[in-house]
């Protein structure tokens, strides 16, 4: 690495499916990643799309005290943390509740809500040093909606809502923007894989706006999020979902 930019951007989840959208809109917008995953060998697939222009490491991001490491690590290596998306996470187990075991709800918890509070409070000390900085969490339309047999998962964004108003509030006095972004129904591998071809077809046509996101469309969001052009705005959740859900 033969310097370090002005704008570095952590990403947890870089290597997924949004991940890596999220991370090559900022790539663009001349941030540095910084991809977190817990899945090498795409982490490091993506770190060769962009030529090396990027850092990864793998991470498992429930891990109190390897969050803890890589986050020192970083600022040993960048000196700052601009921006951290906060972007793991999934459904992981769907059942009715009366059948729902409680290890896999726990699981859902901490990889939805346990990494966003880990991952913000690593980075946030540096933030606070700086007096600078965003974070953009990661929330679902579920949050709003709710969702039958997904209530680990729709439980858990809709508290990544309320602890993304609360860390707003409470960071706010060191120059500090907190936002959550809210996908509808994405064209990741990792989605589209549970659909059959009429199925998401079907999915798709019902979204007023007559198709499903793309991972761009999301990163998009985020990239706004993380701009000059939302420097007035803190606490939000900005909605990417063609119109599935108006809050």
């Amino acid at each position: 690495m033969s310097s370090t930019p002005a704008n570095i951007a952590v990403v947890n989840g870089g290597a997924g499916g949004i991940g890596r959208a999220v991370v090559s809109r900022l790539a663009q917008r001349g941030f540095f990643p910084v991809i977190l995953d817990v899945n090498e060998s795409a982490g490091h697939a993506l770190l060769d799309a962009l030529g090396g222009a990027a850092d990864f490491m793998r991470l498992e991001l429930t891990d109190k005290e390897a969050v803890q490491e890589a986050f020192t690590t970083i600022h040993e290596r960048h000196k700052a943390i601009d921006l951290l998306v906060n972007l793991a996470g999934g459904t992981l187990h769907a059942h009715p509740i009366q059948e729902f075991p409680l290890d896999e709800w726990l699981r859902v918890v901490d990889v939805n809500l346990k990494a966003t509070f880990l991952c913000c409070q690593a980075a946030l000390p540096t933030m606070k040093r700086r007096r600078r900085g965003i974070i953009v969490n990661t929330a679902s339309n579920f949050a709003v909606s709710g969702s039958a047999t997904r209530t680990a998962y729709a439980a858990t964004k809709s508290a990544v809502i309320a602890f993304t108003k609360s860390l707003a509030l409470e960071t706010a006095a060191f120059g500090i923007r907190v936002h959550a972004i809210a996908p509808g129904l994405t064209a990741t591998e990792r989605v589209r894989k549970i659909y059959s071809s009429e199925s998401w077809a079907a999915q798709a046509a019902a979204i007023p706006i007559g198709r499903a996101a793309e991972p761009a469309d999301i990163a998009e969001g985020v990239a706004f999020l993380a701009s000059g052009n939302a420097a007035f705005m803190s606490g939000q959740t900005l909605h990417v979902n063609g119109g599935m859900i108006m809050p």
